[in-house]
């Protein structure tokens, strides 16, 4: 808990700080872009989480999927706002390795039912996150300047939370 409200604390103390420009040079990320990343990948790991929300069997699951639908559309909110605030303009990128993730996903869970598509389920869960972890210390971290760092390493850290709560989960499924 008390990362994620770090994570938050950072994300508003952003709001005050003055905008940036829009591109930087080299294929960088703007801190536009790098928003709109993030609300894109919110908006992919809802509609990931509500496939368990309307078809898990296992109330855990069901639970599970539940707070992270929560805990991204709260988070895109916020984003969202901050953005406004900044007079930046999220532009949503058409495809994200999330969208990748939450094509494999449909395609992995297409008719399974009961334990075997929360099993699954929990299973991408898992992959979902540590791929997203990856991605953004990988790949994000290196498109960004220096003063978008400690947002991209709060993000992480709140992702990385998220995916100890689905390890979790994933315990009672082997």
């Amino acid at each position: 808990m008390k990362s994620c409200a770090t994570f938050w604390l950072l994300i508003s103390s952003l709001s005050f700080a003055p905008p940036v420009a829009a591109q930087a040079p080299g294929g960088s990320l703007s801190e536009g872009a790098l928003y709109s990343l993030y609300a894109k990948r919110h908006a992919m790991t809802i509609a990931f989480a509500t496939l368990a929300t309307e078809r898990g069997a296992d109330g855990d699951v069901r639970k599970a999927a539940e707070k992270l639908v929560s805990a991204h559309r709260e988070a895109r909110q916020k984003l969202e706002r901050i953005a406004r605030e900044r007079h930046l303009t999220l532009a949503l990128p058409e495809h994200d390795t999330s969208t990748v993730l939450l094509e494999q996903a449909r395609a992995t869970l297409e008719g399974k039912v009961g334990r075997s598509f929360d099993s699954t389920w929990v299973n991408l869960a898992q992959n979902w996150f540590s791929t997203l972890i990856l991605d953004n210390n990988r790949l994000v971290k290196a498109r960004i300047g220096r003063e978008m760092q400690p947002v991209a390493q709060e993000h992480t850290t709140w992702l990385f939370h998220q995916s100890a709560d689905i390890g979790g989960l994933r315990k009672k499924f082997k």
